[in-house]
């Protein structure tokens, strides 16, 4: 089987790896998703232990998924 090779600039990647990497982004947007729902249903006791107002959470909550804090 030939491997598919990517270009990048200054270097190639395999077409598995790419995927590899497409997968794990799509894995991370989830995990935001999942993670910024369960932010917004957090009690107002629970969000002020831990240093965030509601409109903190209000805001978190309306980022885009694709719009990771840590970048990762």
């Amino acid at each position: 089987m030939k491997r598919m090779l990517i270009a990048r600039p200054g270097n190639f990647i395999s077409f598995s790896s790419a995927l590899s990497g497409i997968t794990s982004q799509i894995g991370r947007w989830r995990q935001l998703s999942r993670d910024r729902a369960e932010l917004a249903r957090l009690s107002d006791d629970c969000l002020r232990d831990i240093g965030l107002s509601r409109s903190d959470v209000r805001r978190e909550c309306t980022r885009p998924f694709w719009d990771d804090p840590l970048k990762r």
